[in-house]
């Protein structure tokens, strides 16, 4: 037998394995991580959606003991049971892609209701915009482009605007759910020990003990580039300015960078903090005063708080010629000062941190503009829109 019948044969014996009512796994973003908004949806439905048989599955042995020690429903796939666990959920609910293109985890999710969260509302060009791109595209990654972003049952959004202009774009889908994002709920409200998980809790300390006795916190958070390269590497910020001003200012600046890239400095850089890339940044962010991104979707998150954005786009032209083109004109999408290198990211921050934001109704305009709830009860929403889907199911499944 083939290789290719093989695998269609195995397709079609996990699609005929029955289904089991309410059963939701919940598959980790980029080889199973605990962030973003997948694992705020299965913390909420852990906590509150009982109905639903959640479990966290993650290709990561250890990140699964670590959830199974906190109390949490967690399995590896490559578990002896991995496979048929997922094979017997009725719905998958990830908030990426690599399961299902990149693993064999894909071919046991047939048959499920597939809920794609997606990790940010796009500013640049992502799924089917970016394959008609002519920037860095090519035939073999059209090809799994197009696998990676088709073939869901639903696909979250924030709102009607960015449903219509980004995400129905972007995805094959049946349905667009206009919920808004479980992790935003993390910036809105005080964390507690689940939410914890995987959050750096040391800096978390430092940072609450910091801003008690007077300091003020900076978060930078770039996207990454797709063809190489950073601010740091291609000598557009420079640390060691950067801490000097922070620490003459009695700020902290943490740098957090994207899970596919992490970028460390030795501790001769005081001020400045590194935060893992691979680690949930959201209730650490909840504390910052400013946040200088670039083309991340970040920014439209942390809208929400109503603080100011800062913006390093030092490498505009480069970025939409080389990496990746824009679906929004950046200068109408960016509320906030727009700076090329060090010297004026630094006035723009001392500006910003006293007071002087002349972007904050531009903030609140866009915010409206990107989420229809602007609470912390995303999760709550998700939830029960599963429970409806379930029950839905299940009567699919009397009437057959």
């Amino acid at each position: 037998m083939s290789e290719t019948a093989a695998l269609e044969r195995l397709a079609q014996l996990v699609a005929d394995t029955p289904k089991e009512r309410g059963n939701v796994v919940f598959v980790g973003r980029a080889k199973g991580l605990f962030i973003d908004n997948v694992k705020y949806a299965f913390l909420h439905a852990h906590r509150h959606a009982p109905q639903l048989h959640s479990t966290f599955m993650t290709l990561n042995r250890p990140e699964a003991r670590e959830l199974q020690a906190n109390g949490l429903p967690a399995f590896c796939f490559e578990d002896p049971d991995g496979p048929a666990r997922l094979a017997r959920a009725s719905i998958v609910v990830s908030d990426d892609f690599w399961w299902k293109t990149r693993t064999p985890a894909g071919a046991f999710a047939r048959g499920a209701f597939l809920v794609q969260l997606w990790h940010g509302i796009p500013l640049k060009a992502i799924g089917f915009p970016e394959i008609e791109s002519s920037v860095n595209m090519n035939p073999d990654k059209a090809r799994e482009l197009a696998e990676a972003y088709s073939g869901y049952d639903a696909v979250l959004s924030t709102s009607p605007f960015f449903t219509e202009k980004a995400f129905a774009r972007a995805f094959r889908a049946s349905a667009f759910w206009e919920l808004g994002y479980p992790r935003n709920d993390a910036l809105l409200r005080d964390p507690d020990k689940l939410d914890m998980i995987n959050v750096d809790a040391a800096l978390y300390s430092e940072l609450k003990r910091a801003k008690k006795n007077g300091a003020r916190v900076a978060f930078y958070m770039p996207t990454f580039r797709d063809v190489g390269g950073n601010a740091v590497s291609d000598r557009a910020l420079d640390l060691r300015q950067l801490s000097v001003f922070a620490q003459e200012r009695n700020i902290i600046l943490v740098c957090k960078f994207h899970p596919y890239e992490d970028i460390k400095a030795g501790s001769n850089v005081p001020s400045l903090r590194f935060c893992s890339s691979r680690s949930d940044p959201y209730p650490l962010l909840r504390l910052a005063d400013l946040l200088i991104t670039d083309y991340s979707s970040i920014y439209f998150d942390f809208l929400l708080t109503g603080k100011p954005v800062l913006f390093f786009p030092y490498d505009l032209e480069a970025y939409v010629t080389r990496s990746r083109e824009l679906i929004f004109d950046y200068e109408a999408f960016t509320p906030g000062p727009k700076v090329r290198d060090t010297p004026s990211l630094l006035a723009a921050m001392e500006a910003l941190l006293s007071g002087r934001d002349a972007h904050a109704a531009e903030r609140a305009k866009l915010a409206e503009l990107a989420f229809s709830h602007r609470d912390a009860n995303a999760g709550a929403r998700l939830c029960e829109a599963l429970t409806a889907l379930s029950r839905e199911l299940a009567g699919k499944e009397v009437k057959a």
